[in-house]
């Protein structure tokens, strides 16, 4: 009888999951606290298995790590590795059945949006887990330690796929009491509004054309607004303009808490068109979707178009 060969070359299971743990949380710090080590340890076994493979395989950023293109050509065939064995393992000796899903969102639709419905995604999948990381600017290059993403724009990103999720239209909101002194008396002519919300503005960053967007709407020119406070974040622009700092300039989805409670009015009663969309975003990567993640991508599609109706 012929005898198992040993297999020869292969990095240890340790070195391994300190990789994948890594990757997918760009942080030494976060892989060593989900694996209960020490930084250190995290960085020497990533470091060893570099090593062995003779590349580098992370980029030390002052916060934080970010894959090499060996990095992440390597990191797809070792999750779907540890997914084979996990599921074999299952298979065979049973388990919890526990899964986990990694999804990340801009800031603003995951605490205005997002967050308030995942409860109703836990309650009927309450054996899988959501990692829901909050991002201000889109990573331009595919991000293997990601399941899913929502990301804003034109609907085209390279190397990845992607489907419409939300339309939007942006309204002006501000505090009742700018829109009694800001707005007070000429808030239905094109020109006075206009007017009125280029002083009282909140710019946001990322979110220019948002300007524009309104101007064209009102049938105007290029109306330039004053200088005035600059976030990056919807949400950011939303707590300063219910405190009385301003109008700002968001879409309906994300103010409409604010609308519900008081806190903000709309400033204007207009709503102005929006070229772009939310997507749903995932990298095209020759790799099998997982059940829980069709789960998930299938109950935000049909939670968006059920409220877009």
């Amino acid at each position: 009888m012929s005898r198992a060969r040993p297999v020869v070359g292969l990095p240890t299971l340790s070195w391994l999951r300190a990789f994948e743990a890594a990757a997918r949380t760009s942080s030494f710090a976060a892989a060593a606290a989900e694996l209960n080590l020490t930084s250190g340890a995290i960085s020497y076994q990533i470091r060893a298995l570099e090593r062995h493979l003779g590349v580098s395989l992370f980029e030390r950023l002052p916060r934080g790590v970010r894959l090499t293109p060996m990095g992440v050509a390597y990191l797809p065939p070792v999750r779907k590795s540890f997914e084979e064995l996990a599921d074999s393992t299952v298979g065979l000796f049973g388990g919890d059945g526990r899964t986990q899903i990694t999804v990340h969102a801009p800031v603003s639709l995951a605490a205005l949006w997002l967050a308030p419905r995942l409860p109703s995604f836990i309650a009927a999948n309450p054996s899988t887990d959501v990692r829901l990381s909050s991002v201000i600017w889109d990573n331009p290059l595919p991000d293997e330690a990601t399941d899913l993403e929502i990301r804003y724009g034109a609907g085209h990103w390279h190397g990845y796929r992607s489907e419409r999720l939300l339309t939007q239209r942006i309204i002006a909101v501000c505090c009742p009491a700018t829109r009694r002194t800001a707005f007070a008396g000429g808030a239905s002519a094109a020109g006075a509004s206009a007017e009125a919300l280029a002083r009282q503005l909140i710019h946001i960053m990322g979110h220019e054309d948002h300007w524009l967007r309104v101007c064209r709407g009102l049938g105007l020119g290029d109306v330039r607004p004053t200088a005035g406070p600059t976030v990056d974040t919807t949400i950011a622009a939303l707590e300063l303009a219910s405190s009385g700092a301003g109008c700002a300039l968001a879409h309906r989805v994300y103010a409409e808490p604010y609308l519900r409670s008081g806190r903000l009015v709309e400033a204007i009663d207009r709503e102005f068109d929006d070229d772009h969309a939310y997507y749903v975003v995932t990298p095209e990567r020759p790799r099998r979707i997982r059940r829980e993640v069709q789960a998930f991508r299938d109950w935000l599609v049909a939670r968006a178009a059920a409220e877009s109706v």
